[in-house]
């Protein structure tokens, strides 16, 4: 596990020149945005999202760019110890991806005068973390089998294709009448709290559980 926090954070000095305002004020001016043009927060937090997620591929194009991985072995590093370290620093991106959705959404809906239902966000933040969490429980493992540059296009798509079909979704929906019925979803799961998050937290281990594995027997079989 030890060796798996080092390279968890050898990753984060990847990213880290790539962490500057400069980028963050360009993340809440799209959320504005979207959330100004769809009238949900729901597309905001989804913008915020898929900017962390992309944060968690530059560690595989740098290192391929690189030839970095061939070097891991000479750090004593074992390639089970990459793929968790790679795995935890995505979880650790994914969650301060959500933090700041939720942050920025709140301050949106305040400077835009609008009631602010802490719960409701809470819990749509969770379920947008799960759904994101999971799209890149598919992602890594062709990251891991392909290498960054073959994988990158089919890797992306449904990060790419996810906030603009909330947006656009959440338009026709609005028009046809549909999403009145929708809203069912999630009162129930603000009635029920501890159920559906049990069922969330559930879907989401078994899927992440799955991916890793999947992603630990490519990288092992890979030549680098």
């Amino acid at each position: 596990m030890s060796k798996a926090l080092s390279f968890m954070r050898l990753d984060f000095i990847t990213v880290k020149p790539y962490l500057t305002i400069k980028n963050l004020l360009i993340f809440m001016a799209v959320g504005l945005i979207m959330m100004i043009s769809s009238g949900t927060s729901v597309t905001a937090i989804g913008i915020i999202m898929t900017f962390g997620v992309l944060y968690v591929s530059y560690p595989f194009a740098v290192g391929e760019k690189n030839g970095i991985d061939a070097l891991y072995a000479t750090l004593s590093l074992t390639r089970g110890s990459v793929v968790l370290g790679r795995y935890l620093f995505a979880f650790f991106v994914e969650l301060c991806a959500a933090l700041l959705a939720l942050l920025l959404s709140t301050g949106m809906l305040i400077i835009m005068q609008k009631e602010v239902n802490l719960q409701e966000l809470l819990v749509t933040t969770m379920v947008v973390f799960i759904i994101f969490s999971i799209m890149q429980a598919f992602q890594l493992p062709l990251y891991f089998k392909l290498g960054y540059a073959k994988a990158k296009l089919v890797a992306y798509l449904p990060f790419l294709g996810f906030p603009l079909a909330v947006f656009l979704l959440t338009g026709m929906l609005k028009r046809s009448g549909v999403l009145q019925p929708l809203a069912a979803a999630p009162e129930w799961a603000l009635a029920n709290p501890l159920i559906a998050l049990c069922l969330g937290i559930a879907l989401w281990a078994s899927m992440v559980f799955l991916s890793y594995r999947m992603s630990l027997a490519f990288y092992k079989k890979r030549d680098v």
